[in-house]
């Protein structure tokens, strides 16, 4: 992914990294979420990406990124399911005849 983001291309890897870092604790301590996902997924292109970065960090980070990537599609799939299903029990809800 050649698009990144300027301010992202700019910052130094240490930055970079503990921002993964601190996104991935935000994660297991509270709770996962699409845009943590984003996020994360961004950082770690960005180091994969640098040509200062070691390369089994770049590795991982790009390995690592593909992971976040799938289950952040997968937790907004959920999000979506879930928004749906609720809006069918509230429309079942409302078509409710009484006697």
């Amino acid at each position: 992914m050649n698009n990144l983001d300027p301010d992202f291309a700019e910052a130094r890897p240490a930055v970079l990294m503990a921002a993964a870092l601190h996104l991935l604790s935000c994660s297991a301590a509270h709770g996962m979420s699409s845009a943590k996902a984003r996020a994360l997924v961004q950082h770690l292109n960005t180091l994969a990406e640098r040509p200062d970065t070691d390369p089994l960090l770049a590795r991982t980070c790009d390995e690592l990124a593909d992971v976040w990537h799938r289950l952040g599609n997968e937790l907004e799939a959920r999000k979506t399911e879930e928004a749906a299903q609720r809006r069918a029990l509230a429309e079942r809800g409302q078509h409710a005849v009484l006697h």
